[in-house]
């Protein structure tokens, strides 16, 4: 099972952040799961290991049994996992995308230590920021720090950003002590 996983893992990471590139992450995972589900059928699963099968009928075949319009790359994907003979994956490929999925759309909690409130345009700019650069969606909670002689100590679960002036102190000392 984990050699399974380990080949599925480029896969879904690709489907992952092509889907996440055009926005169509819901599609990718609604039709990841029906491939999964028919991949696990035993008549499709006989089909897919005869030797007269070829990738581009195998794509075909799966093609006809999607009803709906297909999300953008998703035939070409296919059509990847056929040629490459990877489509009995499909459920690890589906498993592995809804989990990169979750942690996408998890809401970071993070905490700023400030010594006085932030003006809303601050807090705005710091938002973007730590958005972009974590590429999650966060809640930022401030905490007024008056032991903090200036600057800002952003703690993001196990991660510490320590930009304040007794940081950059105390880091002065150890490099001079040394």
């Amino acid at each position: 099972m984990t050699e399974l996983s380990t080949l599925a893992r480029p896969y879904s990471k690709a489907a992952f952040e092509y889907s996440l590139e055009h926005n169509s992450l819901a599609d990718w995972q609604k039709n990841l799961s029906l491939l999964s589900e028919m991949i696990q059928n035993d008549r499709i699963r006989d089909f897919i290991v005869k030797p007269n099968v070829t990738p581009s009928l195998l794509v075909d075949t799966i093609l006809k049994i999607f009803d709906s319009d297909l999300p953008n790359g998703f035939s070409n994907f296919l059509d990847l996992l056929c040629q490459n003979k990877r489509l009995q994956l499909a459920p690890q490929i589906k498993d592995q995308f809804e989990t990169h999925k979750a942690n996408q759309e998890a809401i970071l909690e993070i905490t700023v230590s400030v010594t006085e409130e932030l003006t809303d345009d601050q807090l705005k700019k710091l938002t973007e920021a730590l958005a972009t650069n974590l590429k999650r969606q966060i809640n930022i909670q401030i905490v007024l720090n008056k032991d903090l002689i200036g600057g800002a100590v952003i703690q993001a679960g196990d991660m510490v950003i320590d930009n304040s002036v007794r940081g950059k102190l105390n880091k002065l000392a150890d490099s001079l002590n040394t």
